[in-house]
């Protein structure tokens, strides 16, 4: 049993690797397409309309140092795609919020990255889609549950 165990793991985490290389590809011919780096593909697409965060939050959603943060954010600052607003009376807080360019763009981004997966959903067997999603789920519920240990 413990065998099969490790062969169900090792397997899952082969799996895994490649679907996170797969993704990664995606990911950098999605921001290619849109002229972005892919570290301002993923700043765009964790922002949502209206939403104002601070450069410190945006640095921990993302997993990244603030001097990265702030180098990514002052490239879409010059694309017009964010705006930096003074955080109040301290000086070293920046809030960024889409612009209107930005939020375009992001639509497009969101627009193009639904388009990629649908063409990945024609690839599988016409009756697997709604099975696939559902492991899928219930893998991101595990890996969630895991990630909180």
């Amino acid at each position: 049993m413990e065998a099969s165990k490790n062969q169900l793991a090792e397997h899952m985490a082969d799996l895994t690797y490649e679907l996170l290389e797969n993704c990664q590809i995606k990911i950098e011919r999605t921001a290619h397409k849109l002229n972005l780096t892919v570290a301002e593909f993923k700043l765009l697409r964790s922002i949502q309309d209206g939403e104002k965060l601070s450069a410190g939050s945006l640095a921990k959603r993302l997993g990244l140092s603030s001097s990265r943060i702030t180098r990514i954010i002052d490239g879409l600052v010059k694309k017009e795609m964010v705006r930096k607003d003074a955080g109040g009376n301290d000086r070293r807080v920046v809030d960024v919020q889409l612009t209107p360019i930005g939020v375009d763009t992001r639509n497009q981004l969101k627009d193009m990255y639904t388009s990629v997966h649908r063409d990945i959903i024609d690839l599988l067997p016409s009756d697997a889609g709604e099975s696939v999603l559902l492991a899928m789920e219930k893998l991101r519920e595990a890996t969630h549950e895991w990630v909180k240990q």
